[in-house]
């Protein structure tokens, strides 16, 4: 589901904890720095569960404390990933010795998220009532909101573990308390990477693959790369940069078949856009539509793919040259405006748009001539990241903490 609405996270403790409202007031207190807002409370029960409501843009929140442990019913998913176990290698442990938990949640409307309910969903949705909280900003702050909520709480009393439900990921209070620092969304809190790939032979090199969870609520979509040889830790860059460039200002879905990288030409992915039940060669239907990303060159790490056209295969697709272009005028037309498309949403997030021939003779074609020199404009924005070079590593790759 597309930005959902009702999202929570339980902190747990191997001991009992007596200040939640001291919690709640903190919080209170550090939004309204932050935002301005102001909440009242309808509903309390001292010391064991407070309901929060800022009217002005209908956003409730809650603090529970339970005294006793969480459901581990409910992790099983999360500690079938390997992730979960590389992230905190004693998560079982620090689960089996947790003593109570404290739930919060976040939400807009008054319904609190009740209309995501299936049962209520279509009722909605016949008699035309839009659903609350549905838009990317107001998801985003929802995010924000929940991680400083949490952060306040691992502040008053550190959880020998998190469990973070918007994306499925658990693990030690510690590192949690460093993820939720940096609350951009959608980043490594957001994202829960499912490894996975073949038992590989005695000498032989594991081949490692990512399925996501969490995607879906930014794109409608979960993203895959099958396994291959380069880091997982490298690949899971990439699929932030995908993220990136489909939801900053202005920005798109890489279409289908089309490569995107850096303009240093570092490394290139292909992207394929696959329907739910689509079977990519592993046997394995999914249950809804991804996006899956092919590595075609990682330079970083001397990787470069068979089917990598070359750089140097780039020609002028502004100039339409006769040996590319294709004889019906009709089909000519067709693909020179699917060009300046593209080459429009490039350009309208600061990047290049550019097309490769691969040519059967492996043969690269002849440089264009040279521009004419011009002056570079001065940048409306100059303080704004670049899109490109080395600006775009820094934006979408900077995440390493992982």
């Amino acid at each position: 589901m597309l930005y959902p609405n009702r999202i929570q996270a339980a902190l747990m403790f191997d001991r009992p904890i007596a200040d939640l409202e001291a919690m709640m007031r903190a919080y209170t207190r550090i939004e309204g720095m932050r935002s301005g807002a102001q909440f009242n409370i309808p509903e309390a029960n001292p010391g064991r569960f407070y309901r929060l409501f800022n009217g002005a843009e209908e956003l409730m929140v809650t603090f529970e404390y339970l005294d006793r442990p969480c459901n581990a019913d409910l992790f099983r998913p999360a500690l079938s990933s390997a992730f979960t176990g590389i992230a905190t290698p004693d998560i079982r442990d620090r689960i089996a010795r947790s003593y109570s938990h404290i739930l919060i949640e976040v939400s807009h409307g008054v319904l609190a998220g009740v209309d995501e309910d299936p049962k209520f969903a279509a009722m909605f949705e016949a008699i035309g009532q839009r659903r609350e909280g549905a838009t990317q900003a107001q998801f985003a702050r929802r995010l924000s909101v929940l991680a400083l909520m949490a952060r306040i709480v691992t502040e008053h009393a550190m959880p020998v573990a998190v469990h973070w439900t918007q994306s499925d990921m658990l693990m030690g209070g510690e590192l949690f308390d460093r993820m939720a620092e940096d609350s951009e969304a959608p980043g490594p809190l957001h994202i829960h990477p499912y490894l996975y790939g073949p038992r590989p032979a005695p000498g032989e090199d594991a081949l490692v693959g990512i399925r996501t969870f969490g995607a879906r609520h930014w794109l409608g979509r979960e993203i895959i790369i099958q396994p291959n040889v380069l880091p997982w830790a490298a690949n899971f860059e990439t699929i932030f940069a995908f993220l990136r460039v489909a939801t900053m200002p202005n920005g798109y879905v890489i279409p289908d078949g089309d490569t995107f990288g850096p303009e240093d030409r570092s490394l290139s992915y292909r992207v394929l856009h696959h329907e739910k039940g689509a079977d990519i060669g592993d046997g394995e239907p999914r249950d809804m539509p991804f996006y899956e990303l092919v590595p075609l060159k990682h330079l970083a790490h001397s990787y470069v793919a068979p089917d990598h056209v070359p750089d140097a295969n780039v020609f002028e697709d502004r100039a339409f040259p006769a040996a590319i272009m294709p004889e019906d005028q009709d089909a000519k037309m067709a693909l020179a405006n699917e060009w300046a498309e593209k080459r429009k949403l490039a350009e309208g997030i600061g990047g290049t748009f550019e097309v490769r021939q691969r040519r059967e003779d492996d043969m690269t074609p002849p440089p264009p001539p040279p521009p004419p020199p011009v002056i570079a404009p001065t940048p409306s924005q100059p303080g704004l990241p670049s899109v490109s070079g080395r600006g775009l590593r820094a934006q979408v790759f900077g995440r390493k903490g992982l």
